[in-house]
This record gives structure tokens, sequence and C-alpha cells, in this order.
């Protein structure tokens, strides 16, 4: 009899102890994760943001007979991840600033729910990139006891995944840096032609050569590097293209091949490309960027070519600077 009294206090004292120590534990559990990685905002950003990508570094597809499937946009608010295996569940995007944060609704079971939530700090040494995990709602007693275990088992997760992300990203190579800018107006005399991908560079060679003439011949000055308007992109077809050189004044009369062009003053999407003249690298950067932020540009784009083989020998040093003026 006394060792069944003794059982009884000690199970007594076990179902107090579950009952009561619920009672002081919030109703939702917080965890959170931060980690330095030395890359830019948008690749960072881009990972997160595009849940396909997630596959190469979430700490959470260890379970072998997971299935995983997508739905709505490929990112970006509205981008859906769905799961079924030893558990079903979601990952939506519910919020997305570019570059800054992204907040994400994550169910489970029947009434599970979870946010997730990602912020990018540009740092002088990188980006502070902090994922916080928040469960709220949880139901008294036995969900704000699990609590407890959650917020134990999450935190070594946030912080492989946030290595994962860390080592996939800085191995990529670093991207151009994309902002928008105030351009000036500047005239500029131009020689319109069209040509095929293959023949831009001869094209430009050519009409450049003939617009130096003019200009050396008229005494007229040049007040910035040559151009290149394109007036369309066609890799397949024709590209309609504009050859420039900006200068101070224009002549009276002009040559019946040279027109006059002005370069608008307003907002550009910009970017410095180091290179040979193969842009096409830094063109998507520009083209995410512009989707990213939803912006709308007009029907044309412009390149400077500010460094090139008759003043740098090191292709590494050419530098053209891409112009994409903005609605």
């Amino acid at each position: 009899m006394k060792a069944l009294k003794i059982l009884g206090v000690i199970v007594l004292i076990i179902v107090a102890l579950v009952l009561i120590i619920p009672l002081f534990l919030a109703n939702n559990v917080v965890v959170k994760h931060s980690q330095l990685i030395k890359a830019k905002p948008v690749t960072i950003f881009h990972q997160v943001n595009a849940l396909e990508n997630w596959d190469a570094w979430s700490p959470f597809d260890d379970d072998p007979g997971m299935t995983v499937s997508y739905e709505g946009k490929q990112s970006g608010v509205g981008a859906q991840m769905l799961w079924t295996g030893n558990e079903s569940g979601s990952l939506t995007i519910e919020e997305s600033i570019p570059y800054k944060s992204i907040k994400t609704n994550i169910k489970y079971g029947q009434d599970g729910l979870t946010n997730g939530y990602w912020e990018f700090d540009e740092t002088p040494e990188g980006v502070i990139v902090t994922w916080t995990v928040d469960a709220s709602g949880l139901s008294y007693p036995l969900e704000r006891s699990l609590g407890l275990a959650m917020e134990i088992m999450m935190k070594p997760m946030l912080e492989k995944g946030l290595n994962d992300l860390k080592s996939l990203v800085e191995a990529k190579p670093t991207p151009p840096k994309v902002r928008i800018i105030k351009t000036k107006a500047q005239t500029a005399l131009v020689i319109y032609d069209s040509t095929t991908i293959d023949g831009i560079g001869d094209l430009l060679g050519k009409n450049y050569k003939k617009l130096m003439r003019y200009v050396s011949r008229k005494k007229i000055p040049m007040t910035g590097q040559p151009f290149a308007v394109y007036h369309n992109w066609d890799p397949e077809g024709i590209i309609h293209i504009s050859a420039g050189i900006p200068v101070d004044h224009v002549p009276e009369k002009l040559k019946k091949s040279i027109t006059v062009l002005e370069l608008p003053a307003g907002k550009a999407v910009f970017a410095k490309h180091f290179g040979s003249y193969d842009t096409g690298d830094t063109h998507w950067a520009i083209d995410t960027y512009l989707k990213d932020f939803n912006l709308e540009t007009k029907d044309f784009i412009w390149e400077v070519y500010v460094t090139g083989p008759s003043t740098e020998a090191d292709t590494a040093k050419w530098e053209t600077d891409i112009y994409y003026p903005l609605k």
C-alpha cells in the first residue's frame, strides 16, 4: 500500500507539472539565427525568393520519402512549395521586398501554422542574413510543452541551413552592381544602321571612323565617349543601332548619313560592365533588377564604351557603361 501511495504521489506530481508548467509558457515560439555571408544581397535574395532553389541548401529535406512540388509563381509573392511524406505541408511566400526581406507562411498537418522571416542587411563586411521561425497560437498544454522541444531542435537546423546557403552563394560569381541613376541630356551626332548580331563589331567600328573623321574635319569638340543606341534586340534577325559621339555643338549642315540624336535626361537603370564586349551577363543582371522591382523601360537602351582596345591592352579593364532609360 505504501508503494502505491508513493507511486500515486509521483503520478500526481508529473500531471501537475505537465499542466502547471505550460501555464507559464508563451503561446508562441520564436527561433532565429544570423549568419554573415560574403556575397551581394541580390544573389542571396534569389536563393530564398525562388523556392526551387531551396533544394540546394534547405535543412528540411532529410526525409527520403518526401515528394516536393511547386505551384503558383516561380518566385516572389504567391510562390508555393508543397510536400508529402511522413508529414504533409506547404510553404508560401507572402511578402517579398527585393534584396531586403521575405516573409513565408508554413502550414503542416491539419492545423499547424508557422511564419518564417528573412532579413538581408548589407554591411561593409558582407550581408547579415537573419532567418526567423515564429510558431504562434500554441494550444495549452501539449503544444506549449512541445514548443520547448521545438526551440531546441530548430536552432541547429536554422544554423545548418544558413551555413549551406553561405557555402552556395559565396562560390558564385559576383554580379555587377545595378542601380537607378539620373542621366543628363546629351547632344550627339549619330549614324543609324542595321546588322545581324555577328556584324555589330564591324558595323560600329566602320561608323565610328566616319563620325571621328567628320567631327575632326569640322573641328567639333567631343563631350563624351562613343556610344551605341540599340533600338531593338533580335539575336536571330536584324538589329537596328545608332553609333554616336556626344558633341559640343551641331553644325548648320550635316553630312547626309549623319543625324542628330539627344540622349535623354531622366532616370535610368545603370550598370558598369568590365571585360570584353560580351556584355550579356550584365544585361541579364539588369533584366533581373527590372523584374524584381517591376520597372518599365523605354523602347531603346544605350552602351557607352568608356575604355576599349584603343586605350587599354588588358581586356579585363575595358569598361562599358549600360543604360536602360525608365518610362
